[in-house]
């Protein structure tokens, strides 16, 4: 007689089981476990993935009349997945109505239309309040739209740590346990301030300020931010002839060809996670659709700023100021710029690339990442950094 062999019943694992077998897997792989069954699902509940490596990107929906089916999620692109897209949970029609202002891990700085801010995880939905904002209540100047608030973000995904910092007219900085904004003392005058990013490591703020402003700091290591000497760092410029040859004759032609072509451009600053070195990055877009970026590292004897040919085994996120790890890593290429638009609110497929400063040549997304829904901006985000 032959045994009969007993069909396994794959629902019934242990729960905990389940869960070990898949931390050790990707949020993707995850994503598809809670898929299978509904014991999988409630024992994936909680499960967090293993340390994520690449950057996301992510789609949020439109707050108008063409979001004709009330879609309260984001839409994700994971780029190791490159021909599928993931939603998050319904995040509400609160979250609809906000814009996003800054990113940091799985967390997004978000602004409701009463000019508040507030801290959510779309993954998770959990959410973090913050302090009410002078331009929550009192009135705040009229030209002034949600795109247009620098703010920059920081939190601990275990502990839920945040420093937030923004600019109400000046700059203001809140953290936990804070019950209140509170103001960063500035010397030689405020000015006007373009882009924030902070580097958890040194504890350091950084500020760009207009063309032709050195780039200020502040250290956040003590109770009160300390603002760090201006002399350390050259003025931050736009100076498009740094894209034209060094030959006369051929700079001359070149630049004739440049005013012809030049349709926009934008300034940026961002700081390496490795090294802690701050960069400058210029983008120009010319007709045609063409792009070509410029990385700038500082001398750091001279305090001027210098052409990089290349940012090595990092890989540089744009909307997010940092270069991260990119060395032998599926899902993000080394020596790459990660852009999506020149202003946030982006909602153009031909403005959200990769662009490789080996080859000068923009990689676009796959069409599946913008045929899925109609969106209102995109940016790339971490999830997991620093975890």
């Amino acid at each position: 007689m032959t045994q009969n062999k007993k069909k396994v019943n794959w629902s019934e694992l242990c729960p905990e089981l389940v869960q070990c077998v898949f931390e050790r897997l990707s949020f993707t792989n995850l994503k598809r476990g809670r898929s299978v069954c509904s014991s999988w699902r409630t024992a994936l509940r909680g499960c967090v993935p293993k340390r994520n490596q690449i950057p996301w990107l992510i789609l949020f929906p439109q707050n108008d009349n063409n979001n004709e089916n009330n879609n309260t999620s984001c839409v994700l692109f994971v780029p190791e997945d490159r021909d599928k897209t993931y939603k998050t949970r319904d995040l509400g029609a609160y979250f609809v109505k906000s814009s996003c202002v800054a990113t940091y891990g799985s967390w997004l700085l978000m602004l409701d239309t009463l000019w508040n801010l507030y801290i959510i995880n779309p993954l998770t939905g959990e959410r973090i309040d913050l302090p009410t904002t002078d331009y929550a209540q009192y009135e705040r100047p009229s030209d002034i739209k949600p795109q247009d608030l620098v703010a920059c973000l920081w939190i601990d995904d275990i502990s839920k740590d945040y420093l937030v910092a923004c600019v109400m007219g000046y700059p203001v900085f809140t953290k936990k346990g804070n019950h209140s904004w509170r103001r960063i003392s500035s010397r030689n005058g405020e000015g006007r301030y373009k882009q924030m990013v902070y580097e958890p490591t040194s504890r350091k703020l950084y500020v760009r300020r207009y063309y032709n402003y050195p780039v200020k700091v502040w250290s956040f290591s003590g109770d009160d931010p300390q603002q760090v000497s201006e002399d350390n760092y050259p003025p931050v410029e736009y100076a498009f002839w740094d894209f034209l040859s060094k030959d006369k004759e051929l700079y001359l032609k070149e630049e004739e060809f440049y005013v012809k072509e030049y349709v926009d451009s934008r300034l940026y600053i961002a700081v390496s996670t490795v090294s802690g070195q701050v960069l400058k990055v210029v983008n120009v877009l010319q007709k045609f659709k063409r792009w070509r970026f410029l990385v700038y590292k500082m001398h750091p004897v001279e305090l001027t700023w210098e052409v990089v040919d290349s940012l090595g085994d990092e890989a540089l996120i744009l909307d997010m100021g940092i270069t991260v790890v990119a060395k032998d890593i599926p899902g993000i290429k080394r020596n790459s710029i990660y852009f999506s638009g020149l202003d946030n609110g982006s909602t153009n497929p031909d403005y959200i690339f990769v662009f490789d400063l080996t080859t000068h040549e923009i990689e676009p997304l796959p069409q599946c990442v913008f045929s899925s829904v109609r969106f209102s901006d995109a940016r790339w985000f971490f999830p997991g950094l620093d975890a």
